[in-house]
């Protein structure tokens, strides 16, 4: 591990980033969407003529094999790792037929690392980032919006900054920060209550599973009952998010109202529900990203196929052909249109989670109120609910 004076270099660089944790879920205030959509242009501009050079002097690109390669990209693995695993955050062409070539989708091995972030867990099952889950390099998740998304880095560095404050980051004594992807599910950090198909993870502990017997799993230092139930999708939470569907897609709003019925659900249901501002944040991009990011529509972000949103959550991949936007129609895609979509969504987001959160709160506080006068005792003061 670092010393304290260049760890604290590291995370004071890092914290730069963001005035505070509490942001990193949001656009930076002096995001320049005209800048991002010139330079994410020139990204893939770039992207063809170095494709065309290489084709020139006959060289074919290898999305994974030579550990050598991969590490020039930006990827790091143990010496001793397969290099076929090895992950390479460049795509396996410029068009669409060709951006997954080298990239397919191949299920984690029993041993490899999975987190609460589905494209996270997306880019591992591709070979963007190491097929284990393991050693990754952590500012390449910020790359990688881009790359695979038509995102800015700039969104996602203050998250990993968050991510470095969280101790959920390697940061080595050379300066390179590494994680695990399943670190992700250590709290604080990325995973939240209210996800929309993980369950709470302390809605294992209700009155019935406290009272299931020693012998029958909960023995003293067993943790595999409770990880395997909080890193699990929870099959009611995602009947109830398909059955939303109509004429066979989901849409942007059929995921707020699937995010309003979660928070609904949690109040009425998980004493122990957390959900913050941070956690406000993290939901209200959360439940648009799906439909956002993996969308093959030039100008209409708001639907997506319901089968490749149940293959999305059930294996975590991307769709077949999947390419970003940027990719799949060139000069005709409004990156900044497509942005101030995203922003807005955010933003609407965040005032239903607002509005719910508290009207619920309140019907809830109501009820314990009545059912209080109505035993004799005093009314109580406000929910315990963060």
């Amino acid at each position: 591990m670092v010393s304290l004076s260049k760890a604290s270099s590291i995370l004071f660089a890092a914290s730069s980033i963001s005035s505070h944790v509490a942001n990193a879920h949001l656009m930076p205030k002096d995001f320049d969407a005209a800048e991002f959509a010139v330079r994410l242009k020139k990204f893939r501009a770039d992207a063809k003529i170095k494709e065309a050079k290489n084709k020139a002097n006959g060289k074919v690109r290898l999305t994974q094999g030579k550990a050598s390669d991969a590490k020039s990209a930006g990827a790091t693995a143990p010496a001793s790792a397969d290099a076929s695993r090895i992950g390479n955050p460049e795509p396996g062409g410029t068009t669409p037929e060709t951006f997954l070539d080298g990239h397919e989708f191949i299920p984690p091995q029993e041993e490899d690392s999975r987190g609460p972030c589905p494209f996270i867990n997306c880019m591992a099952n591709h070979g963007f980032i190491n097929r284990s889950g393991q050693d990754v390099p952590a500012f390449i998740l910020a790359e990688l919006a881009t790359t695979l998304f038509d995102l800015p880095p700039t969104m996602f560095l203050p998250v990993v900054n968050m991510a470095i404050f969280a101790g959920q980051v390697i940061v080595a004594e050379n300066g390179e920060t590494t994680l695990d992807i399943e670190r992700l599910w250590s709290r604080p950090g990325e995973e939240r209550d209210a996800s929309q198909v993980f369950p709470n993870p302390l809605r294992v502990l209700t009155e019935e599973m406290l009272a299931i017997p020693e012998s029958e799993g909960f023995e003293p230092s067993n943790e595999e009952t409770f990880t395997n139930f909080r890193y699990t999708v929870d099959e009611d939470l995602l009947q109830k998010l398909l059955a939303r569907s109509t004429d066979g897609v989901l849409t942007i709003r059929d995921h707020q109202e699937h995010l309003k019925d979660r928070i609904r659900d949690s109040i009425e249901t998980d004493i122990f529900f957390n959900f913050s501002e941070e956690s406000m944040a993290v939901a209200a991009n959360q439940y648009l990203f799906p439909v956002m990011l993996m969308g093959d529509q030039l100008d209409d972000f708001s639907f997506l196929s319901t089968d490749t949103i149940e293959t999305f959550w059930r294996q975590f991949r991307f769709p077949e052909g999947f390419a970003p936007r940027s990719v799949r129609f060139g000069a005709a895609f409004d990156v900044t249109a497509f942005n101030e979509a995203r922003q807005a969504w955010q933003t609407a987001n965040i005032e239903n989670a607002e509005e719910v959160f508290e009207e619920a709160k309140g019907e809830m506080k109501e009820e314990k109120d009545e059912e209080e006068s109505e035993s004799g005792t005093p009314p109580s003061a406000d929910l315990a609910i963060m």
